[in-house]
């Protein structure tokens, strides 16, 4: 058993972009096969639905940043300003 408050949970093993399927905190990750290429899908995060971003480990600290404190990264924040 694993002392991670927020563990991803795999949701299906072939899901809507035919690979791993995922859940974290709200956020829908789906993979393509291989679960090397991801996105998510986050109620209000301005990512959302955005293009892909790697395995499922690159997007979960883009959603513990955003639920815990309402931010992007700083390289995505620049972009936006920009």
């Amino acid at each position: 058993m694993s002392d991670d408050p927020h563990p991803l949970e795999l949701v299906a093993a072939e899901g809507r972009w035919g690979g791993p399927s995922y859940r974290y905190r709200g956020a829908e990750i789906d993979c393509l096969p291989g679960g090397n290429v991801c996105a998510f899908r986050l109620a209000s995060h301005p990512l959302s639905d955005r293009g892909s971003f790697g395995v499922p480990g690159t997007i979960t600290p883009l959603a513990d940043l955003w639920l815990n404190k309402g931010q992007l990264p700083a390289h995505y924040r620049a972009a936006r300003e920009a």
